[in-house]
């Protein structure tokens, strides 16, 4: 396990510089064994509480195509400067679970892919999750 994350976090920093130099080469692996040790910290104190079901991925689709036709619809607006606008959604929370941290934890990730819509907030008391739309009316009236 320790060895595929710290894989995962030297590639993820290859592929936030964009160059494969020496000096980045070893900034990366230092970068990953910090990351390495913040996750144990993390997890040793029990802040690492989530589950995500994998049938979850089903619903990722959506989000995803999106990502292109808003990002033109981004492009038009730089011309012609919309207000953008909060929204709340229905988005029934959940209770302390480990399934459910997952659950809120990919409704945010899989809620801001596409470029116009950002979730801001997720209320357990209301059910309610607070979105902003760049372009108001554009996105979906949904989180997944």
């Amino acid at each position: 396990m320790w060895g595929g994350l710290y894989a995962g976090l030297f590639a993820g920093w290859l592929l936030l510089v964009g160059t494969v130099q020496r000096l980045e080469l070893i900034a990366g692996l230092c970068a990953a064994a910090i990351g390495l040790g913040v996750v144990e910290v993390v997890r040793a104190q029990g802040l690492f509480r989530f589950r995500v079901e994998w049938l979850w991925l089903r619903l990722i689709w959506r989000p995803l195509a999106r990502v292109v036709p808003e990002f033109l619809l981004l492009l038009l607006a730089l011309v012609r400067r919309p207000r953008g606008t909060f929204r709340q959604l229905d988005f029934p929370v959940g209770g302390e679970r480990a399934t459910d941290a997952g659950r809120r934890a990919f409704a945010v990730l899989a809620g801001s892919l596409a470029p116009n819509r950002l979730v801001v907030d997720l209320d357990p008391e209301t059910g309610k999750a607070l979105v902003h739309d760049l372009v108001p009316g554009a996105g979906s009236a949904d989180l997944p």
